[in-house]
């Protein structure tokens, strides 16, 4: 069991009655739901907000009593303070969700071009799928030999023996970059929204990402959210399951 974000759609609602309506949403998926033909369980527990994953606020609406500040601790004497501008959730016309991909957007802009720069210093590397591709045993999940001879690149061994780097451009570096610019900056875009957590949809539909590099998903989940009218609410949830 571990602690995961959500991320629950709810209708249009007066300020203050989202709690109620968020469990009503996540009662099917209770463990310790009553049915025995209840939706398979996902949680046993929940709490409101999900720390560093806060929605960024559209500055003109940050004292609209729809937007909803509250932030309960996953853990007992754990601390977290939303930092200015942020919210863990509201109607959708008070968030900045443009603004939010566009700051992902920016960063993955610069980041692709330090990886550019970077891996210049190295003999060009293939990616992690490639080699996956290439073993009759290997998948995804267990890529086996194809991990190896990904991570014995000059530019892999350079990235994964150093904290400070692989945290910078991360395990499979070499497909993630490789996509090109517009690619990586529009996926980091559309991560900032559907990074790795759950989404509740409005027709109670619990969606998750098939692993951690599920851009699919993430697309998914940004062209639902940009289908929504104004007035319906997005509320960032953290559960035990």
């Amino acid at each position: 069991m571990a602690r995961e974000e959500l991320t629950v759609c709810l209708p249009s609602l007066p300020p203050g009655a989202a709690r109620q309506a968020i469990a009503e949403a996540l009662a099917p998926f209770d463990y310790n739901g009553p049915s025995e033909d209840a939706t398979p369980g996902h949680w046993d527990s929940w709490c409101m907000g999900a720390a560093g994953s806060e929605f960024w606020l559209k500055p003109e609406f940050a004292d609209d009593p729809r937007v909803i500040l509250e932030y309960e601790p996953t853990r007992a004497r754990s601390t977290h303070i939303i930092p200015p501008g942020r919210c863990s959730g509201g109607p959708v016309g008070v968030l900045d969700i443009d603004g939010q991909r566009s700051r992902a957007a920016s960063k993955a802009d610069a980041l692709w071009r330090e990886w550019q720069e970077f891996s210049s210093n190295f003999p060009s590397a293939r990616s992690l799928s490639d080699l996956i591709d290439e073993e009759p045993e290997a998948t995804r999940r267990r890529p086996g030999p194809a991990w190896h001879r990904y991570a014995a690149q000059p530019v892999m061994r350079a990235v994964l023996g150093d904290a400070a780097l692989q945290s910078r451009f991360g395990q499979r570096a070499v497909g993630d970059f490789g996509v090109g610019r517009e690619v990586f900056s529009r996926r980091r875009a559309y991560a900032s929204l559907a990074r790795f957590g759950g989404f509740l949809t409005l027709d109670g539909t619990w969606l998750e990402p098939s692993s951690d590099h599920d851009h699919r998903y993430a697309e998914t989940v940004n062209r639902y959210i940009d289908a929504l009218t104004p007035d319906i609410l997005l509320v960032k949830v953290t559960y035990h399951g």
